[in-house]
Formats: structure tokens, C-alpha cells, sequence
């Protein structure tokens, strides 16, 4: 029932080499629907508010066989549909240059004895410093597309691309693994693109990082204890008997780099701080920060690497610990690159809230492993199409003029309301002459208040 509006139409058709002409028919519909649904995203719920000409028949057995086998049966993969999904996002959005990628692993809450893949794993958002919560639930380890818009005060988005999911047990993949495996396509995609990856903590392993690609810098956090040593191997005394050394002496580690910075109280020497001026997490700020180049065994072998310690003077940010494996990049460039992180932690709620991807229940293996994903992939086609045209749209400019104070337009509840409002009048207009369509659309729209009560 609901119009592909014109401005919609090219990035939907840009997908369809990923599924066979019914897939894609289906796919179409699914796409309308989830960005439709105003209640709880359950696929029952995403399929009537697709077809609300006409409510399901409850007592009919098998009414959504064709949205479960969208999931379950149809010949559509994730790595065939992330990779349209990156060639649209780097065509459309004319990414030049070396293209950021940020890395992070987040909890969908489910619940079920035979829900396939459930475990318990760490659920950041309950978390504390002090106190380490867990939740039953999907851990998806994801890959997005970090995006910066120079016309706007938000300047970086985070568009999903890949998701792979963490399994429970000692055997599974870690979540580093999973995250090389899909940087590994990424780079075989493009085998000419140059790529900086943004992570955590928990992906400054060896798991990703050992043998990394030329083609890849990595910017990320380490540990404040960690043991580092020098770069520059000493020589080895004449007739030396034993291992020769493959690694400097003990350097300092951030921690106590930080320490030794404190403690200098002249302008000279190698441990001193200095006053760079950034724009992280959407204010510019002066930061002091602390950089020397180390070699760092345990997460990348004998590679040297550059590490950043930064500290907010007005003690607002705790200290972090950076580094980067370009030993030639800037201390405000590693800064500003590993904020621009922040982006996909707004990504996962967002993708929480809006589409509810937490809402769709299925218990088979192929169902699991594709709905999360699709659903991801959804999420970058709509904000791909609300940068590059559905701005400009006489929807979004209504949308604007009642946006409150702390409303953002860039954010996808906002996107996700223009595309609403501009499928619902395509849907009025066309019909709106004659009298009988016009009931027949009353009554859909009275069928889709019902489906959200």
C-alpha cells in the first residue's frame, strides 16, 4: 500500500543485485514497514503495518510466511548486502581518501530458552566503574562507516555496514576475530582504498592487530600499566654469549609518563606536556597531551607505534591512553580521530530506540544471524538518503521549524519522521480525488493507528 517515494526509489534500487526479485519485493515492503511501525517492532507488527489495506487474518496459520522466510530461507547473504551497501555509501557520499572505520561490540537484550546463539555477556550501558553488570542477550560485534559533515554542527555519523555475532563459549571467535574477519572484506572490496580503524580497549589485541595491512592505521586505547619499551635495539657488546636483545629498555608506561610530565618543571626534556587545540565530542577544546614512540609486544610485536597521553585541564575527561601505528601522525589528528569514536555508541542507541532492534524474536540460526544485520542496513540507507536528498524535502523543512532545543536533525528519529511524513502524503495525494479510494485510505490509516495502540 505504501509508495516508494521518487527520492527513496535510487537507494533501494542501488541494493537489489543482493537478492532475487522476490527477495527484493519483499525486501521493499519490510523497508516501508519497519520505518512505518510506530509500536513494538516485531516482524507480526512490521508486516501489517506494510499491508495496512487489509489486517491479517489471526486465524490464518502460515499469514507471514513471507516475511519469516525473507530471514530464514531467502538466498540473500550479509557480506553480499554489506557490500552494496559500502559501494553506496562511498559513491554517494564521496568519500575521498583514507576512509574511517569504527569498531565497537554492542548487547541486544533477548531472552528465550531457544533463542540460538543467547549468552550472557557484559552489558556496558548497566555497568560501573565499580560494579561489572551482565545481561542475557546477542552480542554483536560491528563495523561502521564514520562520516563527517562539514555543512552541519554535528560533524561525524557513524553508518552501519558489517555485523558479525559473538557467540558464548571458549571455542567461538573473540570479538577481535570477528572484527579482523570484516576488515579483511572490507580491504578485499576495495583493494584500492586506504582505511584508518578507530577502536576500544578491548580490540588493542593481537587477535587484530598482529600482521595488520599496510593499507590500515589503527587508532585505539591502551592500558595505563601497560609495558612498553624502547624502539631502538641496543647493540650487543663484542663477544656478547646468550639471546641477543629484540627490543629497547623499559620506557615508561602512560601512567607514568603522566607522572614524569607532572614532575618537570622546565620547559625542556622529552617528558613534557603540550597545549594542542582540538575539536572532539562537538566543542573545540585545549587539551594537554604527551607523545613518545614505543614498542608494545603484547598487542603488536615489534612494531613501533606512537602513544598519546592526553589531559583536560579542566579535569571535565579523564586521562586517556592512545596510541596509533602511524608513527608520523599528529598528536591532534590521533585525538581527534579516536573521539570521532563516540559516534557509534550514539549508533547503537539509536538503533535501539528507533528501530527497536531489539524487538524482532526468532529462534532459528539464519533468521538470528540476518535480522540484526538488515536491520543496520536499513538504518545507513535511510541516513544516506536524508544527507544527499531527503534534506532538502518540504517534509524535513516542517520537521526543522518544530525541532526543539535539544532536537537534532542529523539524529535518526529525526530522519526516520521525514521519511514517515513523506510517505504518508505520497500515499494521500495521488488517491485523494476519488471518493472510494479515499475511504479506502481512511480506512488503512485507521488500521495503522490501531497497529500502534
Amino acid at each position: 500500500m505504501w509508495p516508494m517515494i521518487p527520492s527513496l526509489e535510487p537507494f533501494v534500487q542501488a541494493l537489489a543485485p543482493a537478492f532475487t526479485l522476490p527477495s527484493f519485493h519483499t525486501h521493499c515492503q519490510l523497508l516501508l514497514g519497519w520505518a512505518l511501525c510506530l509500536g513494538n517492532h516485531r516482524l507480526c507488527r512490521v508486516a501489517d503495518t506494510a499491508q495496512p489495506q487489509a489486517l491479517r487474518d489471526h486465524a490464518q496459520r502460515h499469514g507471514l510466511d513471507t516475511t519469516y522466510n525473507f530471514f530464514e530461507r531467502a538466498a540473500w547473504t550479509v557480506p553480499g548486502l554489506a557490500y552494496r551497501l559500502a559501494v553506496l555509501i562511498f559513491t554517494r557520499l564521496n568519500l575521498c581518501g583514507a576512509i574511517t572505520l569504527l569498531v565497537d561490540d554492542t548487547l541486544a537484550h533477548k531472552r528465550g530458552k531457544h533463542v540460538w546463539g543467547l549468552g550472557w555477556f557484559r552489558d556496558a550501558v548497566a555497568s560501573t566503574q565499580k560494579r561489572t553488570a551482565t545481561a542475557s542477550g546477542h552480542n554483536w560485534v560491528v563495523v561502521a562507516v564514520a562520516v563527517c559533515l562539514p555543512f552541519s554542527h554535528t560533524p561525524i555519523l557513524a553508518l552501519p555496514l558489517l555485523a558479525r555475532l559473538h557467540r558464548p563459549g571458549k571455542a567461538q571467535p573473540s570479538c577481535p576475530q570477528l572484527a579482523r574477519a570484516m576488515l579483511a572484506e572490507v580491504l578485499a572490496w576495495f583493494p584500492g582504498r586506504r582505511f584508518t580503524v578507530v577502536g576500544d580497549g578491548g580490540y588493542a589485541s593481537k587477535a587484530l592487530l598482529a600482521g595488520l595491512d599496510e593499507r590500515v592505521t589503527f587508532v585505539g586505547r591502551l592500558r595505563g600499566d601497560a609495558a612498553l619499551f624502547g624502539p631502538r635495539v641496543p647493540k650487543a657488546p663484542a663477544g656478547q654469549r646468550g639471546r641477543k636483545a629484540t627490543k629497547g629498555p623499559r620506557l615508561p608506561s602512560p601512567k607514568q609518563a603522566a607522572a614524569k610530565a607532572d614532575r618537570q618543571r622546565t620547559g625542556g626534556g622529552a617528558w613534557v606536556w603540550q597545549d594542542v587545540a582540538v575539536t572532539a565530542y562537538g566543542q573545540a577544546r585545549t587539551l594537554r597531551a604527551l607523545a613518545y614512540e614505543v614498542v608494545w609486544p603484547t598487542a603488536l610485536g615489534l612494531r613501533p607505534v606512537r602513544i598519546v597521553v592526553v589531559r583536560d585541564p579542566g579535569e571535565k575527561l579523564r586521562d586517556a591512553y592512545l596510541f596509533t601505528t602511524d608513527r608520523d601522525a599528529s598528536v591532534a589528528w590521533v585525538v581527534t580521530q579516536f573521539a570521532w569514536r563516540w559516534s557509534i555508541e550514539v549508533l547503537f542507541r539509536a538503533s535501539k530506540q528507533v528501530p527497536d532492534i531489539e524487538a524482532p524474536q526468532h529462534d532459528a540460526r539464519e533468521a538470528v544471524e540476518k535480522v540484526a544485520p538488515w536491520v543496520w542496513s536499513l538504518q545507513s540507507v535511510i541516513m544516506v538518503w536524508y544527507i544527499t536528498a531527503g534534506r532538502t524535502l518540504p517534509e524535513a523543512e516542517e520537521l526543522r521549524a518544530v525541532m526543539g532545543e535539544w532536537d537534532s536533525e542529523w539524529s535518526l528519529r529525526h530522519m526516520v519522521a521525514v521519511l514517515r511524513r513523506a510517505t504518508v502524503n505520497a500515499a494521500i495525494e495521488p488517491i485523494s480525488g476519488e471518493p472510494a479510494d479515499l475511504l479506502k485510505l481512511c480506512e488503512a490509516l485507521k488500521n495503522c493507528v490501531n497497529l500502534a495502540a
